[in-house]
């Protein structure tokens, strides 16, 4: 399947820092992938395999409804994986840091805030971020 677009849903206080960097933001809450086939893949800090994990399932993690949804597809970070087909790699055992792959680049969700690693924040970045050990 082939990404359709990206979704962030969002809590007020991550408004302010969406246009801060130009090559990374940090949210609170969660993201989700839609597919060509409708499948919707949902991306937030969760507390496995270890706490502070980037984690990945079908439903949303949080069952309140966001405060704010904004389609962030045409965004530079994410244009280049629209319509790719997308590969899930994790760089390390902890599950800090998830590589979004497609054919045309890649985006980088890691539970880190300011630097800081093992945080309830999803970092999303266009560049590699190295773990913490």
């Amino acid at each position: 399947m082939k990404l359709k677009r990206v979704i962030y849903e969002l809590y007020e206080i991550d408004l302010a820092s969406l246009h801060d960097q130009p090559d990374w933001h940090e949210i609170d809450r969660e993201i989700f992938l839609e597919f060509d086939g409708g499948e919707r893949r949902y991306f937030s800090w969760c507390n496995e395999p270890v706490q502070y994990s980037v984690g990945s399932q079908d439903h949303r993690f949080n069952m309140n409804e966001p405060d704010h949804v904004i389609d962030v597809s045409e965004w530079d970070m994410w244009k280049g994986l629209i319509g790719s087909k997308i590969d899930f790699i994790y760089h390390d055992e902890s599950h800090q840091v998830l590589e979004l792959r497609g054919q045309n680049g890649s985006a980088y969700l890691s539970t880190q805030e300011q630097g800081s690693w093992l945080a309830d924040v999803l970092h999303i970045s266009n560049t590699l971020p190295i773990p913490s050990s």
